[in-house]
């Protein structure tokens, strides 16, 4: 399995300043890594990055309507910047019965909710507020019976590397991705800027870093259910519609 230190001595063999044989000095690979990791960071805000979806669960406390989300936090997960679902379950009955009918609110209609803290058996909707280094995810309304516990379903970004040695176990397409795109990262500091420079337009190794980049987003696309705001349904009687005389 190809290791951090791997990837570092492609990419600088892609720009030139590594040949056949050689290997990275270790003040290079170590700024290498730092680029690395700077990549990884930037792929953490950008959603076909993340190849996988991870459930987590907690347990909800009567009576509490905010939780913590994040490294340390009551939800002890890295702090997602993409939420797909938040759901509950109750373990009073067996099996424990997942459901799915909670709905996310936006910053609007937070705001907006005019009793925020009413009681309910069971929360209907959740609002994420993205606050760092921890989020707050709170239930509406405020769940006021045990035996509960909320379900988060959050994509998860590529983790940082912390050593050269340390082994990379990604899905297909990414041992490119991360190559090309360090390459790309790393030119400036290894005055290689003129590598990204074509005639007219990005260099060779530039189209190569967005074509492999490309790839793993078209790689994590899945399929989704077709779903359709309530709003934009017709109300009242009526009901059909004829697109050839526009009534």
């Amino acid at each position: 399995m190809a290791t951090v230190l791997d990837v570092i001595a492609a990419a600088l063999k892609d720009l030139g300043v590594l040949a056949a044989g050689e290997t990275a000095t270790a003040a290079d690979a170590q700024d290498c890594l730092d680029g690395l990791n700077r990549l990884l960071d930037q792929w953490a805000v950008e959603r076909l990055s993340m190849f996988v979806v991870t459930r987590s669960t907690w347990t909800l406390v009567s009576g509490t309507q905010t939780y913590t989300v994040g490294v340390g936090g009551t939800v002890n997960i890295a702090r997602p910047e993409y939420i797909e679902h938040v759901h509950f379950q109750d373990t009073l009955v067996s099996p424990v019965l997942e459901y799915p009918q909670m709905s996310p609110l936006t910053d609007d209609a937070w705001a907006k909710l005019q009793q925020r803290t009413l009681p309910s058996p069971f929360p209907a909707a959740w609002y994420y507020d993205y606050a760092f280094p921890l989020a707050n995810l709170s239930l509406w309304p405020v769940p006021n019976r045990s035996g509960l516990q909320g379900v988060i379903y959050a994509a998860t970004a590529t983790a940082q590397f912390t050593t050269l040695t340390q082994s990379i176990g990604l899905p297909p397409g990414y041992w490119r991705a991360l190559v090309k795109n360090l390459a790309v990262e790393m030119a400036p500091a290894f005055d290689r800027a003129s590598a990204l420079e074509g005639q007219g337009g990005p260099g060779l190794l530039v189209r190569q870093a967005i074509e492999a980049k490309d790839a793993i987003k078209r790689g994590n696309k899945r399929l989704m259910d077709m779903s359709i705001d309530p709003g934009a349904l017709v109300q009242g009687g009526g009901g059909s519609y004829d697109i050839n005389t526009g009534n």
